[in-house]
């Protein structure tokens, strides 16, 4: 893929703006419209994932995506959204250097300095505990950790374990955001370890006509020619579901400025001018027949050199009495020379000697005695049957007359209003404690990647509707945390 360098840079002031404008007569670039926020690709749901978890999790968070996802778009939005409730701090680059820069970014959010004796360390644990004070009073604190994947890996490490240190259900909540990558800075597998991940994808074709179209719209221009078939397959193939470079080649797949194909320009096939033809089938004619003729003089001669030479005979003819057939032929092997005939007489007769006497055999040894058989050996015992593993104990919850099983939240026809979740029993029994006056908070017990999951919900109601009413009459402290609306049996 090659694009001009003009077109990689489309939202400068001199970019290639003015050119669609001028021949699409746009009123805005569409490109550069921030808003509307888009909620396809799970963005939305992983937008209220993070407003729910900020809110009443116990967890660290990570987000997740490959460069372009849209992760800093979707804090952006989140701290847009939820400021009024969450108190967002964004800690800068310069923070994450060294335990002794983070230390003093924490301390300056907290208005502390550090005290006589006390180590880097031991301030970022000070931190997260001073923080839970603050959740007490009804506003939660979040750090945004962008880029968290170019910090030294101890540093998040550390700003980890501080958070798990300290009461999870209440301390600030540590939003990191990167690539994959974090996961092995943290020794993770994905979820676990009191870790949350959610991750971003790249876009799909269809997802990308769905972001431009209604900014085409609002910028005063036609989907159906800036979003045709060919254009919107090239620009996702360029994009590889980037929105950072979806931003870029867009306005370059608009001005017909990219190469087609596989990037590479489109070459004429060769043409053999008329009048060369027919002399060049003669050529390509008389070569195969060369090749033909080759062939046949190379087989014949590696034939003969293959076949044997005939075996030489010689032939002798004796004339006589004796052979009345002068035409037989004896075959005889060529001596290197000739040898004259020669005639032996035959040895005289010699008397055959007198037969010796054979020796008197020897006597016969007596036999060896038979060795006693070896006695049986004793069979060994049985191994013992090792003892069958205990069964797990079967969960028991601290509060009894407020759990509920889940098979029989399931089984429920309705809708309810979920307040909180998270790993530890404590984290709900802790909300339940705080709001002790709403008698109808329950709480279940679930499993989620293969841990606990603890929920509290509020109320079983006919329809949302309803349930939406139920939410109304919550403290405010509650509603402010924006509660899930959910049915019964999705639990």
């Amino acid at each position: 893929m090659t694009v001009t360098d003009q077109g990689l840079n489309s939202l400068d002031g001199g970019g290639l703006f003015p050119r669609l404008q001028e021949r699409y007569g746009l009123r805005a670039n569409p490109l550069d419209m921030e808003t509307p926020f888009f909620p396809d690709a799970s963005r939305h749901h992983a937008l209220e994932t993070l407003r729910h978890l900020c809110g009443f999790g116990d967890l660290a968070l990570l987000l997740t995506g490959d460069p372009g996802s849209g992760k800093s778009r979707l804090l952006a939005e989140l701290v847009r959204s939820e400021s009024s409730r969450l108190d967002f701090h964004r800690l800068p680059a310069a923070a994450l250097t060294s335990p002794q820069a983070l230390a003093r970014a924490l301390l300056g959010i907290a208005h502390k300095g550090l005290k006589p004796n006390e180590g880097a360390r031991e301030s970022v644990y000070g931190f997260f505990r001073w923080s839970e004070s603050r959740a007490r009073k009804g506003q939660r604190m979040v750090l945004l950790i962008d880029d968290a994947d170019r910090a030294p890996a101890e540093i998040v490490r550390l700003l980890l374990a501080a958070f798990g240190a300290a009461d999870r259900s209440a301390a600030a909540v540590p939003v990191f955001s990167g690539s994959a990558q974090l996961i092995e800075m943290l020794g993770l597998s994905g979820d676990g370890g009191g870790v949350h991940q959610i991750h971003l994808r790249p876009l799909t074709r269809e997802e990308i006509a769905s972001y431009l179209e209604p900014r085409i719209h609002r910028a005063g221009g036609d989907a159906k020619t800036l979003l045709t078939s060919a254009r919107l397959s090239q620009i996702h193939s360029l994009s590889q579901g980037s929105f950072s470079r979806l931003k870029r080649v867009t306005p370059a797949v608009w001005l017909d400025m990219t190469l087609s194909g596989s990037g590479r320009r489109g070459r004429r096939p060769f043409s053999m001018p008329l009048n060369l033809r027919w002399p060049a089938l003669a050529l390509v004619l008389l070569a195969g027949s060369w090749w033909l003729v080759s062939q046949q003089y190379d087989d014949t001669v590696a034939r003969e050199q293959a076949s044997p030479e005939p075996e030489k005979v010689r032939k002798s003819i004796t004339i006589g009495p004796d052979n009345p057939d002068p035409q037989r032929i004896e075959p005889v092997s060529e001596p290197s020379e000739i040898e004259p005939e020669l005639t032996m007489e035959e040895p005289p007769v010699q008397p055959v000697p007198e037969p010796e006497p054979e020796p008197e055999p020897e006597p016969e040894p007596e036999p060896e005695p038979e060795p006693e058989p070896e006695p049986e050996p004793e069979p060994e015992p049985e191994p013992e049957p090792e003892p069958e593993p205990e069964p797990e104990p079967e969960f028991s919850p601290a509060k009894p007359d407020d759990f509920v099983v889940l098979g029989e939240i399931r089984a429920r026809e309705g809708w309810t209003v979920q307040l909180i979740a998270g790993n530890r029993e404590q984290t709900v029994l802790n909300l339940i404690e705080r709001y002790s006056s709403i008698s109808d908070i329950r709480y279940t017990r679930a499993e989620r990647q293969g841990q606990d999951w603890f929920v509290g919900f509020y109320g079983n109601f006919a329809s949302r509707e309803e349930a939406q009413a139920a939410v109304e009459s919550l403290p405010r402290a509650l509603r402010d945390q924006s509660p899930w609306i959910r049915q019964m049996r999705d639990f």
